[in-house]
């Protein structure tokens, strides 16, 4: 029985190496595939967007500006903190809607400085009866290429409260 290559404990020790071989590569590749995805220029632009959002713009008034021009950056916050602005986001919501106006939605993209289209959907975490804010273009079930970057706000409600927000950038080609 000593001299037998095919013994219980060999056959164990083969399962386990080769259990652990596979489970080191399996790991292997989903850590490589999650540092293409954050070395990715696109994935970079959509985090550039989301904190550009957390701002309250240039000016801070945009939202009274009646020509686009004067925009430097468009930001959907009361100030630098996190808390946003409801009438701000309504705003954009109506200037970047592409079945109203397309070339707001293009001005829109050349102000935040979108590579690609672009939508950015802000909703409620805890309570998802709330309707979301959808602003711009969804993508489409064919796009080539969709990087989402998250974020997370406060808005008040109409009784003052402040609600969890999550905002979501997506940008994407076709």
């Amino acid at each position: 029985m000593k001299g037998q290559y095919f013994s219980f404990d060999a056959v164990v020790a083969t399962v386990i190496m080769v259990v652990a071989i596979t489970s080191l590569t399996a790991y292997w590749f989903g850590v490589q595939s999650v540092i293409e995805s954050r070395n990715n220029p696109m994935y970079g632009d959509a985090l550039r967007i989301a904190e550009s959002l957390l701002s309250p713009g240039s000016p801070s008034n945009w939202t009274a500006l009646s020509d686009m021009n004067g925009i430097k950056q468009i930001g959907i916050a009361k100030d630098f903190g996190n808390e946003l602005d409801r009438m701000k986001i309504d705003r954009l919501q109506t200037l970047a809607n592409p079945s109203v106006n397309s070339s707001n939605y293009i001005k829109v993209g050349k102000i935040m400085r979108a590579t690609g289209d672009y939508y950015i959907v802000v909703e409620q975490t805890d309570d998802k009866s709330v309707p979301a804010f959808k602003i711009g273009r969804a993508p489409p079930a064919n796009a080539t290429e969709v990087v989402v970057a998250h974020r997370g706000a406060m808005l008040a409600d109409s009784n003052g409260r402040l609600m969890p927000m999550r905002i979501q950038v997506f940008l994407w080609r076709q």
